[in-house]
């Protein structure tokens, strides 16, 4: 009786994306702003660009995870548990992008390593070599799984959610991996292939129009095989529509470590974000991946809605905004285990001098 009650609320919650696109179209959207100019540091052929922001996350769990700010999925309780109220400033991100002709050299940090670990970690750590319309990729950067906003990269442009969340949301797939990649760009095409951790080749076909960008993804190991489509659609100005579909053998872990491996393993996300206000930007998102049979977990689900405040962007000064989540989160297991949890998350986040927040590009976080 419990699950079925579980059914009928995320059956009501799904109904949010759509209640929120309808008012997102007919609100009126801002005027786009100016992209901030980076702070650069400049000596002989090399040109250091540093970025990062500070932030301070707030929130309130319905149930005791033992997880940091950021929440592990998979692994909420399945019986009922205290709540819990968190704060932390270790999701602050520094980067630094060094340039020295055709090569680069990106480093990005934070804080946020998994439990009982020394908290302060690379996210991402890279060099790139471009000629041409070619760009050779090695190190640690986001999979190719994880699909973008625009192009094919990995220091900004991807098609992360705009809330608090640090372990962004489920339905998204794709983890930082240790890779070689090299890209192709050809006008409004991008093309990728990537050997990444795991033993995992991935192709990427990605293009770019005017009010859509629209990518293909194919995975293919000894263990794992996954296909993905993904999408951002322009529906209209200031409103944006973002999904992702994965269907996969074995590919669990790579759906933010939500099913278990060697199983069939498939996901979804849809989400609306609306810029309704030269200042104020609203969103909401749907996801839910799906497991074969296992010990593990058969079913993981997450809505959210949110919205995201604006507070200042001025040169030379930099850029603040809060955000606010609210998030409801379920999961079944085959051995017939079933837990939910809401909770809710603010941040309030301040971009240093030069930095793209997502009010100038839409890089997501």
């Amino acid at each position: 009786m419990a699950y079925n009650r579980q059914n009928v609320l995320w059956s009501r919650a799904c109904r949010v994306p759509i209640l929120l696109a309808a008012f997102a179209t007919a609100a009126a959207a801002c005027e786009q702003r100016a992209e901030p100019r980076p702070f650069l540091l400049r000596t002989g052929p090399l040109t250091v660009r540093p970025s990062g922001f500070l932030e301070l996350i707030g929130m309130r769990r319905g149930a005791t995870t033992g997880d940091t700010v950021s929440t592990r999925f998979g692994r909420i309780p399945l019986e009922p548990t205290a709540s819990e109220t968190l704060a932390s400033p270790g999701h602050s991100r520094m980067q630094m992008c060094s340039e020295a002709g055709r090569l680069s050299v990106y480093v990005e940090t934070d804080f946020l390593d998994a439990p009982g670990r020394n908290p302060f970690r690379f996210r991402q750590y890279w060099g790139e070599y471009r000629v041409g319309g070619w760009r050779v990729l090695g190190g640690q950067a986001w999979s190719l799984l994880r699909p973008n906003r625009r192009g094919i990269q990995s220091e900004g442009a991807l098609m992360n959610p705009l809330a608090v969340e640090p372990a962004y949301h489920v339905g998204l797939a794709g983890l930082r991996n240790r890779q070689v990649r090299i890209t192709r760009e050809e006008g409004n095409w991008s093309f990728a292939v990537s050997y990444e951790a795991g033993e995992n080749f991935l192709g990427k076909a990605a293009h770019d129009g005017k009010r859509v960008h629209v990518e293909a993804i194919g995975l293919g190991s000894a263990r794992r095989r996954a296909a993905s489509v993904a999408a951002v659609i322009r529906a209209a100005r200031g409103v944006e529509i973002v999904s992702q579909q994965v269907v996969s053998r074995g590919a669990g872990p790579e759906l933010l470590h939500t099913i278990p491996e060697r199983v069939g393993a498939h996901s979804t996300l849809l989400g609306v974000e609306a810029r309704v206000r030269p200042m104020l930007a609203l969103f909401a998102y749907g996801g839910m991946v799906y497991g074969g049979r296992s010990e593990g977990n058969r079913t993981v689900r997450q809505w959210t809605a949110g919205f995201s405040r604006h507070l200042f962007e001025q040169q030379p000064w930099g850029a603040a905004l809060i955000t606010a989540q609210f998030s409801q989160l379920d999961r079944s297991t085959w051995p017939g285990g079933h837990g939910s949890m809401n909770y809710a998350q603010v941040s309030l986040r301040y971009w240093l001098p030069g930095s793209r927040s997502m009010f100038a590009g839409r890089s997501g976080p």
